[in-house]
């Protein structure tokens, strides 16, 4: 941890535990590569969400400023671990004078040992595409804020964390009031079937219930819900110093 605080002094610190996993994983040559490498650094500075301007100074010129947005926290934990890999394969591609296509980057993390990672955010992206999501996301931004809270809150961190099996496991309802919750049964519903090109190779099919779009749609609510909790109003603060030096 110490060696993630020294190498990137302006990455958020709640980021260096998923940066620790990343580059635990990355394969030796590349790990050593990119820690190495001056010209690499990360931010993520939770200032940027609420000043007009900051500078930041570095000891050594940088070629490559990758940021992530600090509510980058509230994103379930493979969605962290594929993002900041998915920088070091375009580091690596870059680098190596290759293109960087969406299939390529994937394609290295698959390579590098995250696939698991690379098939969930697959996954994330067509049930978001999914009318059950949508049923869910737009019931639950039409509820109390409070009620949802009450109700889904206390799965946030789990969902946060695991992903969306460790929800499917529990033993809670969808409400009543949800359309088309009375007619949801997990082992008899129409499947999605999601169709991921492997590069040549035959194509993996996945399966999601509507009963987990709805639910993922609803824990986006919470996530946005909790997002204006922690953050407040995105506008930038006009204070009479508005460039900070943060060195």
């Amino acid at each position: 941890m110490d060696k993630m605080m020294t190498r990137f002094k302006y990455c958020d610190a709640r980021l260096y535990p998923f940066l620790e996993k990343v580059l635990d994983r990355l394969p030796a040559e590349v790990n050593e590569d990119i820690l190495n490498d001056r010209g690499f650094q990360i931010l993520a500075d939770e200032g940027v969400l609420g000043h007009c301007g900051l500078r930041y100074e570095f000891d050594e010129p940088v070629v490559t400023l990758v940021y992530f947005n600090t509510k980058i926290l509230l994103k379930p934990e493979h969605w962290i671990i594929y993002k900041m890999a998915k920088q070091m394969a375009q580091y690596v591609l870059y680098k190596n004078g290759e293109g960087f296509s969406e299939q390529d980057m994937d394609g290295m993390l698959e390579s590098w040992g995250f696939k698991k990672e690379v098939d969930a955010v697959r996954r994330d992206k067509v049930i978001a595409e999914s009318a059950g999501y949508n049923a869910g996301y737009n019931w639950a931004k039409k509820q109390n804020s409070d009620y949802l809270l009450q109700h889904f809150g206390l799965y946030f961190d789990q969902w946060n964390e695991k992903g969306l099996e460790c929800l499917l496991k529990e033993e809670f309802e969808l409400p009543s009031n949800l359309p088309g919750a009375d007619t949801i049964h997990d082992d008899r519903v129409q499947l999605y079937k999601i169709e991921l090109d492997s590069h040549g190779q035959d194509k993996v099919l996945r399966v999601v219930s509507l009963r987990g779009a709805m639910l993922t749609g609803i824990m986006t609510a919470v996530k946005e819900l909790k997002m204006r909790d922690l953050y407040g109003p995105n506008d930038c603060i006009d204070h009479q110093s508005r460039y900070m030096n943060v060195t």
